[in-house]
């Protein structure tokens, strides 16, 4: 009966350390960029989808401290990084297509900024670009 309940005591403690010890996540740095664009300088939240995302542009960054890829239909970017930073950002914006008059217009736009990423936290940014033309 004694080693029966020894045992009970030994499985129940082992039990309770299992469920009790959780692992302790990492932080992570959330990033969300929304490009807008502007003629004047001044944000008319004009969005700004399809537009080219560098995000770390350094030639000594990390790999992890980089990132690139194209906004959404809203204009929005967004990235996790696993360590906080300072990074630069670049947007740039080329587009060619014909207007109704059968005349070829060409949209050219670049925009950059900086961002500073903080562990556990969501920065988000508005990178205003202008025309480059």
């Amino acid at each position: 009966m004694k080693k029966i309940a020894i045992a009970f005591y030994f499985l129940a403690t082992i039990a309770l350390l299992t469920f009790c010890v959780q692992c302790k996540k990492e932080p992570v740095c959330e990033l969300v960029l929304r490009v807008h664009k502007t003629n004047t300088g001044i944000d008319t939240a004009d969005v700004l989808p399809n537009a080219y995302v560098r995000v770390g542009l350094e030639d000594n960054y990390a790999d992890f401290a980089k990132a690139e890829g194209y906004t959404d239909k809203n204009g929005v970017f967004t990235h996790t990084f696993k360590y906080e930073a300072l990074l630069e950002v670049a947007v740039t914006y080329d587009s060619t297509y014909f207007n109704s008059d059968s005349v070829m217009v060409r949209d050219y736009y670049l925009g950059s900024g900086r961002v500073k990423l903080e562990p556990g936290e969501t920065v988000d940014q508005v990178i205003l670009v202008s025309s480059a033309e």
